[in-house]
């Protein structure tokens, strides 16, 4: 069952997981989205929820969609990942093998 903590839960954990991933501190994420590292604290930690300005600003920092931080698993892909994902579809794309077209479908499905 979701209920507002939850809600507030998974956008923290995501912002934490985003800001983990990119190596930065809460101290540098409130600088560049104009809070205070305190506030990033208690946003990660699900205690506090944030406004759409403060959201879309998320969004731009870490290049993203808003769906990304209400999604309960973060995945996320590198352009390298994309890449190395493009160039297995233009190989199996080729194949007839049932099998491989299973394996093809798949790499396409993750990719949305």
């Amino acid at each position: 069952m979701i209920n507002s903590g939850k809600i507030k839960s998974i956008l923290g954990s995501t912002i934490k997981e985003l800001r983990r991933q990119k190596n930065i501190t809460q101290e540098q994420l409130a600088e560049y989205i104009g809070l205070q590292p305190q506030t990033i604290a208690t946003i990660e930690t699900g205690r506090t929820f944030i406004s759409s300005e403060v959201l879309a600003n998320l969004c731009n920092f870490f290049d993203v969609e808003p769906t990304i931080f209400f999604s309960r698993k973060l995945v996320i892909q590198s352009e390298e990942d994309i890449d190395y994902i493009n160039e297995i579809k233009k190989m199996l794309k080729n194949f007839n093998s049932t099998r491989l077209r299973e394996i093809y479908n798949i790499l396409i499905a993750i990719q949305k």
